[in-house]
């Protein structure tokens, strides 16, 4: 990778910086005569900044009896990042639920809160997160000012640069300045992040999951929950974990005439195959007299869960079993069609749709059934396991992310 080497030294220098920063955090453990290599930078250009980050308590040297520097017969030593030079807070706001995580620079979680949203009105799901916030930090004995960035995600549509929430259609929510208020509320010095909670997890995995994603140069994140979106992200070198659109893939109809979708389009593979879609249909269901299985499941006056939906597919009921494998079907010719159109070398599907065995082997049996055989994708397909904070986690490395990137500034 070339940096531009004009004549502003300042910031070649703080682009060099960032870089070689970003480079350590990627690819570390790994030599100061690598990054030189892989920057195409001279040493002694990586040797000075390199001992700034030592001084800075970010980077640490590493003890390696295999790496030997043959051309001066010494032991070269290893660079990596110090997992506990700084810490982030990863927030999802996500309308059932807000979730907060703090984490170090790894993504070491080293505490969580959560609670169930208190309504569907934005003001009182932004207060209840970052009560949520100041109880973690709480009760990590630390204060606001010790975290180096704070990440936040929501579902929907969002501007990242203006960090505003641009629209929910199923909330009614549209142009919510979610930095100014976050800021607004807990007064934090750091930067702010605002990003969609489906990208938010490609961050998680592109920065977190490192060992799956060696070697992976572009890869895709299917999220299903309330509504369905699958972010495209590059994972090349000069390039890390950059974000290709927000993916809303939920969006895209399936089944025209088809039942209508919360943007007002018909047919929409969020309207057929997205869990707020599958609980409805279940509902339907239950309201005829139907799904006697999931009925014995459901509390009286509870609608049901996506776990007690999956309970009763198992259970084989004959009014709920049609429902899940029509979405999981729909869901089949989608991630074909997306991969047919992106080829990513990888896609990582997250869903509670997924908690199933069987629903994994349609799923799949449907996707290699209809990818396109001339292009000769070869797609690795892994499900990610549902959690609780993989959305506040991915927030946070997002704001781990954005650090990287302006570590000079």
């Amino acid at each position: 990778m070339q940096f531009e080497q004009g004549n502003n030294l300042p910031r070649v220098k703080a682009t060099n910086q960032s870089s070689i920063l970003r480079m350590v955090y990627h690819c570390g453990p790994i030599t100061r005569a690598d990054i030189a290599k892989r920057l195409d930078l001279t040493l002694p250009t990586i040797t000075t900044n390199i001992n700034m980050m030592i001084s800075a308590g970010l980077v640490q040297e590493l003890d390696s009896p295999e790496s030997i520097d043959h051309r001066h017969g010494r032991r070269s030593r290893l660079l990596d990042i110090v997992p506990d030079a700084r810490r982030f807070i990863g927030v999802e706001m996500s309308g059932s639920e807000c979730a907060v995580c703090l984490t170090n620079y790894r993504g070491q979680v080293l505490g969580v809160r959560s609670s169930p949203a208190p309504s569907r009105d934005y003001e009182e799901n932004l207060d209840a997160t970052c009560t949520l916030v100041r109880e973690l930090l709480d009760s990590c004995r630390l204060t606001l000012d010790s975290v180096d960035g704070l990440g936040f995600c929501v579902p929907g549509l969002v501007d990242r640069q203006a960090g505003v929430l641009k629209v929910r259609p199923s909330y009614n929510w549209y142009d919510k300045p979610i930095l100014r208020d976050v800021r607004r509320r807990l007064e934090l010095r750091c930067p702010i992040t605002v990003e969609n909670n489906a990208c938010a997890r490609a961050y998680g995995a592109s920065l977190f999951q490192r060992e799956l994603m060696n070697n992976v140069s572009t890869f895709a994140y299917l999220f299903i929950h309330a509504g369905i979106a699958c972010p495209l992200i590059l994972n090349q070198s000069s390039v890390f974990g950059s974000i290709v659109g927000a993916g809303e893939v939920g969006h895209m109809v399936m089944e025209p005439n088809g039942p209508q979708c919360t943007c007002g389009n018909h047919g929409c593979l969020e309207a057929i195959s997205s869990d707020r879609a599958i609980i409805a249909r279940c509902m339907d269901a239950l309201a005829r007299g139907g799904a006697p299985t999931l009925r014995s499941l459901c509390p009286v006056g509870e609608e049901p869960t996506m776990a007690r939906v999956l309970q009763a597919q198992q259970d084989g009921d004959s009014d709920v079993y049609p429902i899940v494998e029509r979405a999981v079907y729909t869901l089949g010719l989608a991630i074909a069609n997306i991969v047919n159109f992106t080829c990513p070398h990888a896609m990582l599907i997250e869903g509670e749709l997924f908690r199933s065995e069987g629903n994994r082997r349609q799923l799949l049996d449907v996707v290699r059934r209809n990818i396109c055989k001339v292009t000769g994708t070869d797609t690795n397909f892994v499900f990610v396991e549902p959690s609780e904070f993989s959305g506040a986690r991915g927030a946070a490395a997002v704001a781990i992310f954005h650090d990287l990137q302006s570590a000079s500034e």
